[in-house]
């Protein structure tokens, strides 16, 4: 990638996140030093490059950036501060991957986890105005993502190559259907349903619904309507070897 590297460009955003919402301007130098990393938070995340970015904070400076986000008099629990510092490089994992040098970089997931910080973490002192002063250890594993080639699924791994008398079969019709949600009812409510019964899906109006062939699914999408029908936007796809996989099933 250009530019900075993904640990720099992102204790970057760290430090422009934290003065923000400390109202304070906010500096990020690079340091030497021990710091004891009491939490830590791991991102994992996608796009131009895969792998994690792992952020760690000692206990004093997390509780310290915790009360004063949250705006408290007292230190938080520690639930609190755990919220408070995933959030936090949520917002920076997602403001990099606005910039020009990380952009597409996107985040899969952030937790708090039970690691210990290696040898070769970057260091960097954080200070907002006079309000915070701390450090913050970052390191990451990461590769450049392969792109999809012809054979390749979406994962980047090769499949079984398509057939070459594939053609022959590409104007069959398939039964495709779309699944809003799915539920499970015992035979007693089964039995109680009428006009006007609403059947909860477990599924939230914004999720994607599922594109099944022979019940099996092949993609996914959000819903729309088109010329005053029902239809669906296809926003993943599963590979083209999985896709014939479940031709064949």
């Amino acid at each position: 990638m250009k530019g900075r590297t993904l640990v720099e460009a992102a204790a970057e955003e760290l430090g422009v996140i934290i003065g923000g919402l400390l109202e304070a301007p906010a500096t990020v130098a690079a340091s030497d030093g021990d710091t004891p990393a009491r939490w830590i938070v791991r991102l994992t995340f996608e796009g131009p490059l895969t792998g994690t970015l792992t952020i760690g904070l000692d206990g004093d400076d997390a509780a310290t950036l915790a009360r004063l986000i949250m705006g408290l008099d007292d230190v938080p629990p520690d639930p609190a501060i755990s919220d408070t510092l995933v959030e936090l490089c949520t917002q920076a994992m997602t403001s990099l991957g606005e910039r020009e040098d990380f952009r597409g970089l996107r985040l899969a997931s952030s937790q708090v986890v039970a690691d210990a910080p290696p040898a070769q973490a970057a260091r960097f002192e954080v200070t907002a105005g006079d309000r915070f002063s701390g450090a913050l250890l970052l390191w990451d594993r990461s590769v450049v993502a392969a792109r999809p080639r012809e054979g390749l699924g979406a994962s980047g791994v090769i499949g079984p190559a398509a057939p070459a008398n594939l053609d022959m079969i590409l104007d069959i019709d398939l039964p495709l259907s779309i699944r809003f949600g799915q539920t499970e009812m015992t035979l007693g409510e089964l039995t109680s349903l009428g006009p006007g019964s609403v059947v909860d899906l477990g599924r939230a109006p914004e999720d994607p619904v599922d594109v099944l062939v022979h019940g099996r699914l092949v993609a996914r999408g959000e819903v729309v309507v088109v010329s005053g029908n029902y239809g669906v936007r296809i926003t993943d796809v599963i590979s083209a070897a999985d896709r014939l996989r479940t031709v064949a099933g």
